[in-house]
């Protein structure tokens, strides 16, 4: 666990490598060992980081399996000693058939078949695991508003977005085993990113829901690492209703900072509750920034029509970005590559002009994004020239349009189908 002990280091988290990993005296190996709590086997890429390995370019080739340590004092707090018992929630306790709307989702007709073994697997060997993301947000929104058995800030079939004390390469060997004990589930396809440790186990039919794993989020790290810190998980996601957490095997809500209940209009009485849009912390690091500039630009476009939204938070940290924000991006062209890519799959097709216009409202960083982005500006009609001499010309018919006139002057009628092909016509698409 993050806070514990080895050799008097405190442990950070788990990075992941290929190669040889060592053992606490250095020496390498490619044994294999448990995949028990807080640790991986010796070929499951997990590795074990400790204070000092944040300044490292990478994680150090020290293995993630407890048994190589035999110096470690399991001094962290464990993750439900981590937080306000005030913030964890019984579900039926926040609203009668809550408990009953996530089993829906976890074991119903459309649920992966494999899913409540996996989740059974990883809690008994001491791995805490989590829903996150638009399940508990959605249920607990629909909750709020007296509908706990749907999600009332967005339809359609969610995908199973989930976090834990498990590091990647536990993960994926549990899952592993677990899929293949189950007949239906072994032929899946699996997917795994270095660059983001997500694990992702995929459907094949459609209706049926994705699951993608990555454990608890480990801030500070300049590569791709987690941790097992609730709080630090929390604090470094998009928005406060998005840090809500379903522990499937206790049936419990967990509200980590203690925020995203009450942005979520949960016990406010209002009909229909509000939402409130903020974040959980004020990021620094101009990519970061931009990135979850464009993460709130997805949620406020999803949510447009939405009554109650309460924007004054987000609005108050988007105006106090610098208005150079997209030249100020680290990474360069990759940088600025992903985040094209982040945004054609959050906003496909890109926002409408209203959608544009009203995102534009939220300041010079967020304009300078979407113009980097290629997000049009749509002209202001009072701008032009020729409207400012002669406003009453745009309300002038063209006369050519005019049937009497076209006949007069010999004018073809427009037909339909393709308007030509000639090089004058700019000759197709």
């Amino acid at each position: 666990m993050t806070g514990d002990l080895v050799d008097g280091r405190r442990v950070l988290g788990f990075g992941h490598a290929d190669g040889p990993v060592s053992w606490a005296d250095g020496t390498g190996t490619n044994g294999t060992g448990r995949s028990g709590a807080g640790g991986g086997g010796g070929d499951s890429g997990d590795r074990l980081l400790l204070d000092g390995d944040e300044r490292a370019s990478g994680p150090p080739a020290r293995s993630a399996d407890p048994d190589r340590h035999p110096a470690l004092e399991r001094t962290g707090p464990p993750p439900y000693r981590q937080i306000d018992a005030g913030n964890v929630h019984h579900a039926d306790a926040l609203a009668p058939g809550l408990v009953a709307a996530f089993e829906g989702l976890l074991y119903g007709p459309d649920a992966p078949g494999y899913l409540g073994a996996l989740l059974d697997r990883l809690d008994a060997e001491g791995h805490g695991v989590w829903l996150v993301g638009g399940v508990p947000r959605d249920l607990v929104a629909g909750a709020a508003a007296g509908a706990a058995g749907g999600p009332a800030t967005g339809g359609g079939t969610h995908d199973l977005d989930a976090t834990g004390t498990a590091p990647a390469g536990v993960f994926r060997t549990v899952a592993d085993e677990v899929l293949a004990l189950d007949g239906a589930s072994a032929e899946l396809p699996r997917l795994f990113s270095p660059r983001s440790l997500v694990c992702s186990v995929l459907a094949v039919r459609r209706g049926e829901r994705t699951l993608d794993y990555r454990g608890l989020g480990l801030t500070g790290m300049p590569y791709p690492a987690t941790g097992t810190d609730l709080l630090q998980d929390a604090r470094q996601r998009d928005l406060t209703v998005n840090t809500l957490l379903y522990d499937p095997v206790r049936r419990l809500v967990l509200d980590p900072l203690g925020w995203a209940l009450a942005d979520l209009g949960h016990g406010s009485g209002a009909a229909p509750p509000p939402l409130r849009i903020a974040l959980p912390e004020s990021p620094t690091r101009p990519d970061v920034c931009a990135e979850l500039l464009l993460r709130a630009a997805k949620f406020l476009i999803r949510w447009e029509a939405r009554p109650g939204l309460d924007t004054a938070a987000l609005r108050s940290w988007a105006a106090g970005l610098p208005a150079d924000l997209a030249v100020r991006l680290d990474g360069g062209p990759e940088g600025w590559s992903r985040l094209a890519e982040l945004w054609k799959a959050w906003v496909p097709g890109g926002p409408t002009a209203a959608q544009a216009k009203s995102l534009r409202d939220y300041g010079p960083a967020m304009s300078g994004l979407l113009d980097r982005l290629g997000v049009r500006r749509e002209p202001d009609v009072r701008e032009r020239p020729d409207v400012r001499e002669e406003p009453h010309v745009r309300e002038r018919p063209d006369v050519r349009e005019r049937r009497d006139v076209r006949e007069r002057s010999g004018v073809p009628e427009r037909s339909g189908g393709s308007f030509g092909s000639g090089p004058a016509d700019g000759g197709g698409a």
